[in-house]
């Protein structure tokens, strides 16, 4: 059974981190790291009684059980939580000082091919409510790469249909507030959110600000509400498994594979770093390098 000092600190640090104006999705992958230390950890062992071979054993089990990618992610958290721990003067040492951050795999996340994604607008073709908010939630997700959690955090003013830009709240924050960025949209993805505004007037709860409302009358649209109408949607479609990540990366290797900016992309996707870049860049490495070889061809050029 975890140390009960694990929960009282951890209060305390969720304190903290909200006072930083850390964002809720940050918050809660931070206190699932903690809780998954604890819970790994032999029992009744302290916060302060943990060693950096605990550490690295957890490290280990994470991996094996999960994921390099959850490791690495994990880590993060439990390596901010002692480091404010020994900042606040609830703990004298830090475990986790000296050990590096996990390295992260190579994860290959499968494209959609632009059949699939005509196959799954193919079903939204219905003048209805659920049709066209799920035919606008796919075009923006195709057209603009946005995480889940961005999506399904949009609100109404959000949306500009005239200047076809959508203003998304992303990932991370300033001290001021989330970090936000501006995106534009096709004109169709634009033709679909402007349908569906049009129907969600007649909604029951149309004046709530999010911007999804939920379908039969419920008021919204959560992100396993997305998830699953994605689900549907696929399997009416014959296209089988498919979850809203893999749209963000179909967005991204598009948008490389059709001579689209590395910079562009960045700032589009809303990544700070080139990590990630490089690993979304990385789906379709193989294929722009055989076209660009195509195009510069030395024996064409002779």
């Amino acid at each position: 059974m975890p140390h009960a000092d694990f929960s009282d600190l951890a209060d305390s640090w969720e304190l903290s981190l909200r006072a930083d104006a850390y964002s809720d999705n940050t918050i809660k992958s931070y206190l699932r790291s903690l809780r998954s230390l604890a819970a790994w950890l032999p029992p009744d062992t302290a916060p302060d009684e943990v060693t950096r071979d605990h550490i690295r054993g957890w490290i280990v089990a994470t991996r094996e059980a999960t994921s390099s990618g959850t490791a690495r992610s994990w880590f993060a958290g439990v390596r901010h939580f002692y480091r404010w721990a020994v900042a606040d003067e609830r703990i004298n040492t830090d475990p986790t000082a000296g050990i590096r951050t996990p390295p992260p795999n190579d994860p290959v996340t499968p494209t959609l091919p632009a059949d699939a994604i005509r196959a799954l607008l193919g079903t939204c073709t219905g003048g209805d409510f659920t049709a066209r908010r799920d035919a606008a939630i796919i075009y923006v997700l195709i057209d603009c790469g946005l995480r889940l959690a961005e999506i399904t955090g949009l609100s109404v003013d959000d949306i500009d249909i005239r200047s076809r830009t959508i203003t998304v709240a992303g990932k991370g924050s300033n001290r001021s507030g989330p970090r936000r960025r501006t995106v534009r949209v096709g004109v169709k993805a634009a033709r679909a959110l402007d349908r569906y505004l049009w129907e969600r007037r007649r909604h029951p709860y149309a004046e709530l600000p999010a911007l999804w409302l939920g379908g039969r009358g419920r008021p919204t649209l959560t992100s396993d509400g997305i998830k699953a109408m994605l689900q549907r949607r696929a399997a009416v479609a014959g296209i089988g498994h498919i979850h809203p990540h893999q749209l963000r990366h179909t967005w991204a290797a598009e948008f490389r594979k059709n001579g689209g900016e590395e910079g562009d992309l960045m700032v589009n996707g809303g990544w700070r770093s080139r990590t990630m870049l490089d690993r979304y860049g990385a789906v379709t490495a193989a294929e722009r390098a055989r076209a660009a070889n195509a195009r510069l061809s030395l024996g064409d050029r002779l």
